[in-house]
């Protein structure tokens, strides 16, 4: 009996080795380097069979043959021993810079409050687009035709569309009408800058309407030069409480970028100032009147800060990309274009 589990236990063994040797035969071990950045494959709390990756994260340590020491940057544990297959490489995203023409010895005017409406005060010029640094000098000759081609597409002025327009149900609700905040001097200036413009574009007219939400200004992520820059909203809270909710579906991100993991080229289009191009109707013009100092105003276009606004957005890119599903996907106004070679790639662009 013992010679037969000695031969047994040796059969297994080399059974147990061809079947790694055939397994691995495509393995190829992966080697990080300290300070790389890498993407981390961890448990989303509570569910602890559920995982997400996350990250960058970077390398502090090579403890072992295929174990690293990684800084998550989390109060509770932010060095951790994490074994190789729960990591992937992080790679930092080429940088896309957009060149503006302007005439020699202009002067850039000094602005408290930069705006979002700065872009819209000369055209695009395409000409100036930076290609990433991975294509090869014959694809961005290639795709520095196709923007010429299609030049007119392109501009930093929003265009109203006529395929929807923006309605705000709110039932039998009273008119929601909430009080001008409290505000600085140096804030009210800046305010009425900013509602000027707004005015010399269409998108805001005066009105007096039993609607009326106060005006914010809210501080941005980044700013330029260390100066502290503002963004002008309006606190439709209010408006938004008494608005019935809309059902549209938003596409979840997550799955997004699963449909783009297997493109081997992509490319991103986001869309100048995608709110302002859709309409309000009528009804919706008075309810989404603001007060400040200087008057009662009310939009033209679909603001920011609306409820539904994000419904009916995506709404419409999904109609405009109807028919062209498998090879384009959007999330709000962030339009991506992906292809598995470099020919179906410029067709589809």
């Amino acid at each position: 009996m013992a010679e037969y589990m000695k031969k047994a236990s040796k059969n297994l063994q080399a059974s147990q080795e061809l079947q790694k040797q055939w397994h691995d035969q495509k393995d190829v071990l992966i080697q990080y380097q300290p300070g790389q950045k890498v993407w981390v494959l961890e448990p989303v709390a509570p569910r602890a069979l559920q995982d997400k990756w996350s990250g960058p994260h970077i390398i502090v340590e090579k403890k072992g043959e295929v174990t690293y020491l990684v800084d998550l940057g989390t109060a509770r544990s932010p060095l951790r021993v994490l074994h190789v297959n729960r990591l992937k490489p992080y790679y930092d995203r080429a940088d896309l810079t957009l060149l503006m023409a302007t005439d020699e010895g202009q002067e850039e005017e000094s602005d408290p409050l930069p705006d979002l409406f700065s872009s819209t005060e000369q055209d695009a010029l395409v000409e100036g687009v930076v290609l990433a640094d991975c294509l090869t000098v014959e694809q961005k000759d290639h795709c520095i035709n196709l923007l010429g081609q299609f030049s007119e597409l392109f501009s930093t002025v929003p265009g109203p569309t006529s395929w929807c327009e923006h309605t705000i149900d709110t039932g039998d609700s009273l008119p929601v009408k909430s009080k001008i905040y409290r505000q600085p001097d140096h804030v009210r200036d800046c305010i009425k800058q900013e509602v000027q413009k707004m005015l010399e574009l269409g998108v805001v007219e005066h009105y007096e309407s039993p609607w009326a939400s106060p005006v914010v200004l809210v501080p941005k992520p980044h700013s330029k030069d260390g100066k502290r820059e503002m963004r002008f909203c309006v606190d439709y809270r209010g408006l938004n409480q008494v608005t019935k909710t809309d059902a549209h579906p938003i596409p979840r991100a997550d799955e997004l970028i699963d449909t783009l993991a297997s493109a081997k080229y992509l490319s991103t289009f986001d869309l100048t100032a995608g709110y302002w191009q859709i309409k309000l109707s009528e009804d919706a013009k008075a309810k989404t009147a603001f007060s400040t100092i200087g008057g009662n105003y009310q939009f033209t276009v679909m603001p920011f800060g609306l409820k539904n606004a994000p419904v009916t957005f995506q709404r419409l890119v999904n109609t405009v990309l109807q028919g062209l599903e498998a090879f384009s996907a959007a999330y709000l106004d962030d339009i991506a274009v992906f292809s598995s070679s470099w020919d179906d790639h410029l067709v589809h662009l």
